[in-house]
């Protein structure tokens, strides 16, 4: 298996367990989006999809996987962003679970990012 798709399923799978913690936090209150979990998961329905067919595409090193890679690369810093920064609360993303998930995503999305842009150059 190469490094990439490695690095792909390390943040993908921290992606969705953080994505599994935000629907027990309520993320659409914190972040005012519409629906509350009904529209919460029809939002994550695309997002999934695209998700695992990055992998496939990432996995064949073509351009639409990099490009996805990429994206979902930058993503895994997007909790550390939103959580850590933005709506920093105590009460909420805080438990030692909550940020050993989202400080490795941060991790891995970097490597992702990493490689996935020096692949496509």
């Amino acid at each position: 298996m190469k490094a990439i798709t490695l690095l792909y399923i390390v943040n993908a799978t921290l992606l969705l367990l953080h994505e599994i913690e935000s629907a027990y936090e309520k993320e659409w209150e914190i972040l005012k989006l519409p629906g509350k979990i009904t529209g919460f998961l029809l939002l994550h329905i695309p997002i999934i999809i695209i998700l695992f067919y990055g992998l496939i595409e990432i996995e064949k090193n073509t351009i639409i996987g990099l490009i996805i890679g990429a994206i979902l690369g930058f993503g895994g810093v997007i909790p550390y962003i939103v959580h850590k920064i933005i709506f920093k609360r105590p009460d909420q993303f805080n438990m030692p679970i909550s940020n050993v998930i989202i400080y490795l995503n941060v991790l891995s999305g970097i490597g992702l990012l990493f490689l996935s842009v020096n692949l496509f150059a």
